[in-house]
């Protein structure tokens, strides 16, 4: 995903270009790190004199604070906390689970499942309803393994 601001500070213009997993400023290039290794998660400053700017990157969703207000969505900047590492081990579980119980359909059922995961903890900022959407989740997978193999056993 590419997307380039223009901020002004002082007079002056500078260029912020995201593309990818690189921040260009005013063409010099910086290398992003994620918070998390599961999902992108990215909350990096910038500063031009006066001007406070936060590159804030969830997933593949990204926008630019400056002096505390979102360019694109225009919502107040909140800091991003980190993600609790439960939150990535229900995601391995979820995939591992979904593998076992349903092959590689599973496995990507159980990553579409992680991504909610950490989409539902971002949004609360609770763990709560990450817990019960895990459960709901590990319960509807091993239930639709179950089912898979009763549908594909042999009758006698």
């Amino acid at each position: 995903m590419n997307k380039t601001w223009t901020v002004k500070s002082n007079g002056v213009d500078h260029q912020i270009v995201y593309k990818g997993r690189k921040l260009f400023v005013d063409g010099q290039q910086y290398k992003l790190k994620s918070a998390n290794w599961f999902i992108q998660l990215v909350d990096y400053a910038i500063n031009f004199g006066d001007v406070t700017c936060r590159l804030v990157v969830i997933g593949n969703r990204v926008d630019l604070a400056v002096n505390g207000t979102y360019v694109d969505s225009g919502k107040p900047y909140e800091p991003i906390s980190n993600i609790p590492v439960a939150v990535t081990i229900f995601t391995g579980i979820s995939v591992v689970l979904g593998f076992l119980m349903n092959g590689w359909i599973g496995a990507c059922i159980g990553v579409l499942l992680g991504i909610l995961y950490f989409n539902l903890y971002l949004k609360k900022k609770s763990l709560t309803p990450v817990i019960i959407t895990f459960v709901i989740a590990s319960i509807l997978q091993v239930a639709l393994g179950i089912g898979v193999a009763l549908l594909l056993a042999p009758l006698p």
